[in-house]
């Protein structure tokens, strides 16, 4: 073989390895692509399963409110708490009394300190009420159990914590009597999603616009019927999980999503990783969060659950001192930080809001590399590649010149 076939050869087996990567790669490389960029650090804090449940919640959400208040961003806005609400529980005495499901609504007279924690917390600006479900269960799955201590849940007088149940029966969207788990018929669904949707605007005085599906666990039908009540956003992890299977872990995998995506009139957004301290992953762990989203031009959407601030009262106040930790430190960190709730950030993916996003190709291109290499098997073959090219030439360059 003369040495340009043997260039060419090479150069052909060069390219035919770029294109096994780029198909590998493809739906990583499409979401790199297609994400937004943010042109400034934005903030977030997601908080799970709040509203209807232990009374414990209303002072928790009262300190939670007077550590946020003490923070500016660069506009003078306040860090903002966006609370995935739980609109019932289950009403145990009724339960005893008639032997079937009764539901004990967040505007229940037993739970209106929690209540009007929620709604104080909103007129001081640091509480955005998103829509989580009408329970954190499927109902007739809790009644349907054999389980001694599910019934004994279900029975309790005082307001239940459903962190206290297995965890494939705090799964809303699914039929979890059985695991693995089967779909729920279309129509029970729809029916459901009506009722916690009207529940919300009677409760909380509003239409939810952002919906968290319990444990991540949804189907389409339920986001078709949220769709069809006017929800324009849906939270994910970056998948959709759509049953349990036999070991009782979300499966059926269903994306990935990166923020922005779209299915019909809904919009995904991503959360980035936890702020938990209660599970270690405390203002260190999101301050790193921060930054790495921040460079690659993704607002910080960090997930958290209400259990880091009831209960135990050490754990508790280290919460509140992580929480007082992570905004200071943020602001201290990132020059031009913004605190924004869930909703607004869903508005300007929707609208690719320019005062925002980056659209100017050239800015966005280091920001989409960066992204690139936080994919380290994808950058990996990327770097080989590049090494194979760069050896390519100079074996032609050395025999070409001998």
């Amino acid at each position: 073989m003369t040495p340009i076939g043997m260039f060419w050869t090479l150069l052909l087996a060069w390219s035919v390895a770029c294109a096994v990567v780029v198909l590998v790669y493809r739906r990583t490389l499409a979401g790199i692509w297609r994400e937004p960029v943010f042109r400034h650090p934005v903030l977030a804090i997601d908080s799970d399963d709040w509203g209807a449940g232990p009374l414990a919640q209303a002072p928790a959400l009262r300190h939670i409110a007077d550590v946020l208040v003490r923070h500016r961003d660069r506009s003078g806005r306040t860090p903002v708490f966006n609370l995935a609400l739980v609109l019932a529980i289950p009403d145990g005495a009724a339960i005893g009394r008639c032997g079937a499901y009764v539901r004990r609504a967040l505007d229940d007279p037993m739970l209106q300190p929690v209540l009007n924690a929620l709604r104080e917390g909103r007129e001081r600006g640091v509480f955005s009420l998103q829509l989580h479900g009408l329970e954190h269960y499927w109902p007739p799955t809790l009644m349907a159990s054999p389980e001694s201590a599910v019934k004994s849940w279900l029975m309790q007088a005082e307001p239940q914590a459903t962190e206290g149940l297995p965890s494939h029966l705090q799964s809303r969207w699914v039929d979890a009597t059985a695991l693995p788990t089967r779909p729920l018929d279309r129509a029970a669904v729809r029916d459901a999603a009506n009722e916690e949707v009207a529940a919300f605007l009677q409760i909380c005085g509003v239409a939810p616009q952002v919906v968290v599906p319990p444990t991540f666990v949804w189907t389409r039908d339920v986001e078709q019927a949220w769709e069809a009540l006017g929800i324009e956003c849906v939270v994910t992890p970056g998948w959709r999980y759509t049953r349990r299977g036999g070991d009782g872990l979300p499966g059926g995998d269903e994306g990935p999503f990166v923020n922005g995506d779209r299915a019909g009139r809904l919009t995904y957004l991503v959360r980035t990783d936890y702020f938990e301290p209660r599970r270690g992953r405390g203002a260190a762990h999101a301050l790193q969060v921060l930054a790495d989203a921040s460079a690659a031009g993704r607002p910080c959407l960090l997930e958290n659950h209400r259990d880091n601030f009831i209960g135990d009262e050490d754990a508790r106040q280290h919460s509140l001192s992580e929480l007082d930790a992570l905004v200071r430190e943020a602001l201290a960190r990132h020059r031009g930080l913004c605190f924004l709730s869930t909703a607004e950030i869903c508005r300007i993916v929707r609208q690719r809001d320019a005062l925002w996003l980056v659209t100017s190709m050239t800015r966005r291109l280091p920001v989409l590399w960066t992204r690139v290499r936080s994919q380290r098997r994808l950058c990996k073959l990327l770097s080989m590649l590049a090494l194979a090219l760069a050896l390519i030439g100079m074996v032609m360059w050395v025999v070409l010149g001998s």
